[in-house]
């Protein structure tokens, strides 16, 4: 099997390496043809948002775009997801496509927010969902991803800036967004699907579990996501909670 991937940074190489140990030969695009010497994975060199890609015979079981921009801006952003999404798109054609999202097309406002109900609320969401067209045009799995991290990489560290306003924050542990994207491509899922752990967390009860400054903490109902329709395929994250996920005791929390 062949699969083609877009991007080999935080999330990009742990999706190659389960692609790799299931079986697939991998072509990875990325700005520098210099990679980890890994046996089954081609690298490419190519800036996305500038080109597309060489890619002789681009026929593939799986294409998988998973790049991310280096910085919040209206501009990166429609180049990294839009352009390069269509630039990624020319010189191939894949059985399977699978598209890394966001739950940033979600407004900051009390409800519960399940797939239809992504908005233009921000230039952000905007391009985001503009992107998400050209996945879905392709008959792509749209993964909106909640806030990605790792034990190594935990968003919230002993460097965490003051907050000021507690909210319940969503999180999928970098290992099981890979799985979502494996899962989804063997089960050949299409349309767009949330991502994240199903625990969201109170940003307070973190910060104070992590000896750190905190909000006041509030109750009652805020923004939550709903993770249902991508459970009701049988997905299950390995890590239930940010709390396991970065080795942390949630009942000391």
């Amino acid at each position: 099997m062949q699969a083609v991937i877009a991007g080999f940074g935080f999330l990009g190489q742990r999706i190659a390496e389960r692609l790799r140990a299931s079986g697939y030969e991998l072509t990875v695009i990325r700005r520098s043809a210099r990679g980890p010497e890994t046996i089954g994975i081609k690298f490419v060199q190519c800036d996305l948002m500038q080109s597309p890609p060489d890619l002789p015979g681009g026929d593939f079981d799986l294409a998988v775009f998973c790049l991310a921009p280096g910085m919040r801006s209206a501009d990166l952003y429609r180049k990294t997801y839009c352009d390069a999404q269509q630039n990624f798109l020319k010189n191939q054609q894949a059985a399977e496509y699978i598209y890394i999202s966001s739950t940033a097309v979600y407004p900051e406002k009390t409800g519960t927010y399940a797939e239809q109900d992504g908005s233009k609320h921000s230039e952000r969401a905007e391009v985001l969902l503009d992107a998400e067209t050209i996945a879905v045009r392709q008959n792509a799995c749209v993964l909106r991803l909640a806030g990605l991290y790792s034990a190594e990489r935990p968003i919230y560290g002993s460097s965490a800036g003051a907050y000021t306003e507690d909210k319940l924050v969503h999180f999928i542990h970098r290992d099981d967004a890979a799985a979502a994207a494996q899962f989804a491509a063997e089960r050949k899922l299409k349309g767009i699907y949330n991502v994240h752990d199903g625990n969201p967390q109170w940003r307070s009860a973190i910060l104070q579990r992590l000896g750190l400054a905190a909000p006041q903490a509030v109750q009652g109902e805020k923004r939550r996501i709903s993770a249902e329709k991508l459970f009701a395929t049988g997905f299950r994250p390995q890590y239930k909670s940010y709390f396991e996920g970065v080795g942390l005791d949630p009942l000391k929390s």
